[in-house]
């Protein structure tokens, strides 16, 4: 199928536009993931190392994963939308998840009498179990995203150009929760934001899918 290169651009910038939706959701989750494991789980610096070990590990296993399979994908436009939509619904149910995992290990840790360097183990346990897979999924979506770009304009230039646009979307998520949306609506609240900013990623790739078939099957297809 052969398309006028101009066409093959706007194609582009609406998979930018996912991209950078993608990025928006998922720093926005870690700012409040952090924020919501200190409530359920104290100490701060705690949170953040858990935190953060659950989200660059989810992101390296899912971008492994994913990159070994995505150039194979008949279409990969696909599904980067359905990674997106369940990415929306983990991603906010990490919330709540995160509060019971709160009272259960104080019930376990009460219990077992877990001090020191046992209910710190405990507290990430719990704090891994439930934040790894959404990070995972986000994981998933460079490599899928540099797949469909690719079939529209060179991949050193898509690989580039989707890297920066999900960066630019992961500051401006940390930026907009820390400094407006967690202290406006709350945690669960900002939360369904991200929720949101998936499903228009969803729905911008979704729609690149459904305009062309350059994009939803294999180059040698």
């Amino acid at each position: 199928m052969s398309e006028h290169p101009r066409n093959q651009i706007g194609l582009f910038v609406l998979l930018c536009v996912g991209v950078f939706c993608a990025g928006v959701a998922s720093l926005l989750y870690e700012v409040l993931w952090v924020r919501q494991l200190g409530l359920s789980l104290g100490s701060t610096a705690v949170a953040t190392s858990v935190m953060l070990s659950a989200f660059l590990g989810g992101l390296a296993v899912g971008s492994y994963v994913m990159g070994r399979r995505a150039d194979g994908l008949a279409h990969p436009a696909r599904v980067l939308a359905t990674v997106e939509v369940i990415a929306a619904v983990l991603g906010v149910a990490a919330i709540p998840a995160l509060s019971g995992a709160g009272h259960a290990y104080v019930l376990i840790a009460t219990t077992t009498g877990a001090t020191g360097a046992g209910a710190t183990v405990l507290r990430a346990l719990f704090a891994l179990v439930v934040m790894f897979i959404p990070a995972l999924l986000f994981g998933m979506t460079f490599p899928l995203a540099t797949t469909v770009g690719a079939r529209l304009i060179p991949a050193q230039t898509a690989a580039g150009l989707v890297s920066a646009v999900s960066s630019f979307g992961s500051a401006a998520g940390a930026a907009l929760c820390g400094l407006w949306l967690e202290p406006t609506l709350g945690i669960f609240r900002s939360a369904c934001v991200g929720a949101g900013m998936n499903l228009l990623a969803a729905a911008a790739v979704f729609l690149l899918s459904r305009t062309t078939g350059r994009v939803v099957t294999r180059p040698d297809t």
